[in-house]
């Protein structure tokens, strides 16, 4: 059993995996993770997963066609992308098909704001929009599911193939 791993201990109730000890950081407090933590990971990964997939199925196109993903923002500053493909957050693509660019809304505000052709170009992007409740869609339950999964698959139909 996992208790008696020299890495594992009870904390407020429940067990803990101890990455890394305070003997092991000039006696700053430890990290650790614990179950909860992995079903949150689970549980975030499965919501951004099923979004790209129903994405994908509401455009009648599957991953092998994205030519590129941009993330942006904090999270795309800091995301190690081939860690997010292996969980599956993020499809089985080419690792170089992927654009991490940070700040995007504050790059396009400013752009919007200093240049009339890019304020036009941004109202032409927008209106080419359109609103998608994804909890709404047939295979919304069956997709948030199988994206729980961690590891690389595929997502067709609600079902869940291993790559």
């Amino acid at each position: 059993m996992m208790q008696n791993h020299p890495r594992v201990r009870s904390s407020h109730e429940h067990l803990e995996f101890v990455l890394v000890g305070e003997g092991e950081q000039d006696g700053r407090s430890a990290i650790a993770i614990t179950q909860k933590d992995v079903r949150e990971l689970q549980l975030a990964k499965a919501a951004i997963r099923t979004g790209i997939q129903l994405l994908l199925d509401a455009s009648h196109r599957r991953e092998e066609e994205i030519d590129q993903v941009i993330i942006a923002g904090a999270f795309g500053n800091y995301i190690d992308v081939t860690s997010a493909i292996v969980t599956g957050m993020l499809p089985s693509l080419p690792i170089e098909r992927f654009s991490q660019v940070g700040n995007a809304a504050g790059a396009g505000a400013k752009l919007a704001l200093i240049s009339s052709s890019k304020r036009k170009e941004a109202q032409r992007i927008a209106s080419r929009i359109h609103y998608l409740e994804l909890a709404t869609l047939p295979l919304f339950m069956e997709t948030f599911m199988q994206a729980n999964y961690l590891g690389v698959y595929r997502i067709l139909q609600g079902r869940r193939k291993e790559v």
